[in-house]
């Protein structure tokens, strides 16, 4: 009997119990846990269902309340619950609470969560949640950490078992429960992503910023380093993305693989950048390969972690893959000590990224020792945030510091380049100053030598006494010794240049009778000022008897000023010279009403031989070089103001005192009393004006135009050709084109630097004019080099001499061309005046003749066509016409209308056009006895017979 009611008094109270486990959703209340109602089944070999788990009378189990904060990863856990509403649940939620607070959004939800609802052992519904489940099959449209499925279709006062099925994600954390009811008055249990909403949320932006601003900049400057940086950023920015809930909310599938390789991305592409950052692969080849397999290895590493995850997410636990981790310490560990050794290195790039990169190093070493569990971590401190954030920051301003270092590196080399450069091009411009100077010189020399050669040669050959001897005339003596003295006057300015740029110059002082001296060597110019027309005009102060001035070498100044005024002021002008003094300087000023020059012209007439390119007598040769030198030396100073066809004025100071004479040369003062008195100008002087001037010879038909500047060389020129031809005579360029245009002579003989218009201007100028296009160009010129040589036959001349030249040469180099002339009249001839094509003459010459004949067979039967109707067609004067005719064809006009009409006419008859009168009046002849005349003088027989 006590048995018996022992055992019934178990099942009542065991039937109490079991009566508790329905829990009562009371409305009143927003919030149920049911955490300590759940029972907590294991199934490791994923094997239940959910009959399995309704029926799990035999089964053990653990109390919800009883569970381990964690449960094991890649095990699928049941959960079951008896809950009954007396109301009915509208917008009631069941959550499945995240306690995990803090961690990366990646951490969160489970994988996949099923509820099955039963009431009397017979399913009503199957609801689905968790973030591997796809978002239209999730329960509740909440955000994809939120783990909740709907309570509202719940029936009223009837027990409910609700079947769970948890899983844990792919990422490695493993399934959780924490089960409530909610109202939809509290419808969170707490703030959602709390501490990433503020750190992780505002790197995320930062990152994302830095990484478009770094990409544009790659974009811009197309430079590699900028590409990798931003290559690193962009996976920052995506790891970052993923922290605070992106990217990995949207996959459901392969979470891990993709977790892998962004948040992998991060530590093969900083070695990459790190190469670029550095340049290694110049600077540190070694130490540039051992960064190269540390970031190829991880690379790999990650892959094959990747597809490991993918196959085998059941061995996940916490992220961690067994040798994943183990891997990544050994590659901080490796790259702690890379870092080290680049901040050991003699180079500010290599030490700048080593410091970023042990930063790096250092908090991701922290960080895998939290992931592996060695450590605790510190609440609200991820390390691989903070480590990418600091190296985010030092790259950041590393990447400006090193364009900024680069960028005046590069001005530097810039600069250096500009520097190398402006030497290259200071050291060709000396070489070519060299050249020019060498040039200039060899051509200053050639004209005298040939005034002194070319004399003797030819005095040898046709003037000798019955001994042998070579007789001189006076005036050849005399050209012979003036160009002697220009020579030697040459040769003494370069010695004085020499030795004023070697400093090895004195100033030989003499104290007293200064604007004595000075009025000897101006009074001396006077009769230069009388045989050229040009008033000379002077101003002298008083004597002053306390000057210290070197008398050698203020002659050379005051002589070479007054000589360069004479020279460039035509006849009819004036040279001004005026001296004043004040205590301690003297001022020359010499003015001219000459040719003037420009401003660009300014700036060069101190430099050597810069004028002899415009004229050969004309050009500042080195007398006004020598005149800076001389006055620079002296402590003084030279100005020059002209205005071109307006004249020239120069202005120099010089010091008198021992005060303000220089003190760091050596200087004499000479006592010796130097006689001045008579001073001599020749050496400063090339030539004497001449006019234009038309030289009679013997009265032979051919006229030869001579074009030189040079007064003693046209003489000389004059004399060898004067026994032979007639000769015209011009001075300059200008008026050498304009006596051949309107005296078209038979051949013109010219120089090439000249004023007003050098001789290959005037060259190219005549052969381009229909008037003077026939006429022989023979360019006689100091300049003997090759490209000038080729540059006077491209602008048509027919013969290119140099100075020195022979008198024969000369000569018969004239008579060659009058000759070929003589060969072109002879074929005109030959060809009875019908075709000039095979003429060796120019196109302008052939077009000439070619005119002529054509208008005079058009108006072969006017009788009355006349030189002025034939001149006039072809644009030229009755003169003009009759020189260029018989330059060409050794024919006047009238002989040319009347050889044509008569080959016309003989032509018509061998062709018996017309009777003999017929043909005779349509070749403009109405006497017929004077036609037959003609053609019987020119044909040898009657028209009658032909």
């Amino acid at each position: 009997m006590k048995k018996r009611f022992s055992f019934f008094l178990f099942i009542f109270v065991l039937n109490f119990f079991n009566a508790q486990e329905v829990y009562y959703l009371d409305t009143k209340y927003p919030v149920h846990d049911l955490q300590s109602q759940l029972k907590v089944y294991t199934d490791s070999l994923n094997s239940f269902s959910p009959n399995d788990i309704l029926r799990a009378d035999n089964l053990s189990y653990l109390k919800g309340s009883e569970l381990p904060r964690y449960l094991s990863v890649g095990t699928t856990y049941w959960g079951k619950l008896e809950i009954k509403a007396p109301e009915k649940l509208d917008d009631w939620t069941l959550h499945f609470e995240d306690k995990h607070i803090g961690p990366p959004a990646w951490t969160k939800s489970n994988g996949k969560v099923d509820v099955y609802g039963f009431v009397d052992g017979e399913q009503i519904f199957h609801k689905k949640t968790g973030v591997e489940y796809a978002k239209s099959e999730r329960d509740v449209d909440v955000h994809w950490a939120l783990n909740q499925v709907s309570l509202s279709d719940l029936p009223t006062n009837t027990p409910i078992t609700l079947i769970i099925k948890a899983q844990g994600n792919q990422i490695g954390y493993p399934a959780y429960f924490n089960l409530s009811a909610r109202s939809p008055s509290q419808p969170y249990y707490h703030k959602l992503f709390s501490f990433q909403r503020s750190f992780n949320l505002f790197f995320f932006g930062v990152t994302f910023m830095i990484f478009l601003y770094h990409l544009l900049q790659f974009f811009y400057l197309k430079e590699k380093v900028y590409l990798w940086f931003s290559v690193w950023l962009l996976f920052c920015t995506l790891t970052q993305a993923m922290t605070v809930g992106f990217i990995l909310g949207s996959i459901p599938d392969f979470r891990f693989s993709v977790f892998v390789l962004i948040a992998g991305g991060i530590f093969y592409t900083w070695w990459y950048f790190g190469r670029s950052f550095i340049n290694s692969k110049i600077k540190f080849p070694v130490l540039d390969k051992v960064m190269w397999v540390m970031a190829s290895l991880v690379l790999i590493e990650i892959i094959l972690a990747s597809i490991y995850g993918a196959i085998s997410p059941s061995s996940v636990f916490m992220t961690n893959i067994g040798y994943h981790y183990i891997f990544l310490m050994i590659y901080s560990l490796v790259s702690f000590i890379v870092s080290i050794i680049l901040l050991t290195k003699n180079d500010q790039f290599a030490k700048y990224f080593g410091f970023g990169s042990l930063i790096g190093s250092t908090f991701l070493i922290i960080g895998l020792f939290w992931s592996m569990g060695y450590i605790t971590p510190i609440k609200y401190f991820d390390p691989y945030a903070t480590g990418i954030f600091l190296q985010i920051i030092i790259y950041s301003f590393g990447i400006a510091y090193r364009r900024q270092v680069l960028s005046k590196a590069n001005e530097a080399e810039r600069l250096d380049a500009q520097k190398t450069y402006a030497e290259m091009q200071r050291v060709k411009d000396l070489d070519e100053v060299k050249t020019k100077f060498f040039a200039n010189i060899s051509h200053e020399f050639r004209t005298p030598l040939s005034l002194i050669s070319g004399p003797l040669q030819f005095a040898k050959q046709s003037k000798t006494t019955e001994n042998g001897d070579v007789v001189l005339p006076k005036k050849t003596v005399d050209i012979i010794s003036n160009n002697t003295g220009r020579l030697q006057n040459l040769i003494d300015q370069l010695l004085e240049l020499s030795k004023l740029e070697s400093g090895n110059i004195h100033l030989s002082l003499k104290q007293g009778g200064l604007i004595q001296f000075i009025k000897s060597i101006v009074f001396s110019f006077e009769s230069m000022a009388e045989r050229s027309n040009i008033s000379l005009i002077t101003s002298f102060p008083e004597e002053i008897n306390i000057a210290f001035y070197d008398r050698d070498k203020l002659q050379k100044v005051l002589s070479n000023l007054i000589s360069n005024a004479f020279k460039f002021t035509p006849k009819g002008g004036m040279v001004n010279f005026s001296l004043n003094y004040d205590d301690t300087h003297f001022t020359i000023e010499v003015s001219d009403t000459g040719i003037g020059m420009s401003a660009e012209e300014m700036k060069h007439v101190f430099e050597r031989f810069y004028r002899s390119e415009r004229t050969e007598t004309k050009g500042s040769g080195i007398g006004l070089a020598l005149t800076k030198e001389i006055i620079d030396i002296h402590n003084g100073q030279i100005n020059i103001n002209s205005r071109k066809d307006k004249g020239t004025t120069f202005k120099v100071r010089l010091p008198y005192t021992m005060e303000n004479l220089p003190k760091d040369i050596s200087m004499v003062v000479d006592s010796k009393a130097v006689d001045y008195s008579e001073t001599t100008i020749d050496d400063f002087l090339d030539d004497s004006k001449i006019v234009d001037q038309v030289v009679a010879s013997q009265p032979m038909d051919k006229l030869i135009l001579i074009v030189e500047d040079n007064a003693d060389l046209r003489d000389f020129i004059t004399n060898i050709l004067g026994e032979s031809y007639q000769l015209l005579v011009a001075e300059d360029g200008l008026q050498g084109e304009r006596m051949a245009i309107e005296h078209i002579p038979d051949l013109i003989l010219s120089d090439v630097m000249m004023p007003k218009k050098d001789g290959y201007e005037m060259c190219h100028s005549l052969k381009l004019n229909t008037k003077t296009s026939h006429i022989p160009v023979i360019l006689l010129t100091a300049k003997a080099g090759h490209t000038n040589k080729m540059e006077g036959l491209n602008q048509g001349a027919d013969i290119y001499l140099t100075k020195p030249f022979h008198a024969d040469e000369l000569l018969i180099n004239i008579k060659n061309l009058i000759a070929n002339r003589e060969r072109q009249w002879n074929y005109f001839k030959a060809s009875d005046l019908t075709s000039v094509d095979n003429l060796e003459l120019s196109n302008l010459d052939n077009q000439f003749l070619q005119k002529s004949a054509a208008f005079i067979k058009q108006n072969l039967d006017n009788e009355k066509l006349s030189v002025e109707d034939l001149a006039g067609a072809v644009g030229f004067s009755r003169s003009q016409y009759h020189r260029k005719l018989k330059a060409l064809v050794n024919k006047s006009a009238n002989q040319l209308i009347v050889e044509i009409r008569l080959n016309e006419a003989h032509k018509m008859l061998t062709q018996k056009e017309g009777s003999v009168s017929e043909i005779a009046y349509s070749v403009g002849y109405s006497n017929l006895s004077y036609f037959t005349k003609s053609f019987k003088d020119k044909f040898g027989q009657l028209p009658s017979k032909i």
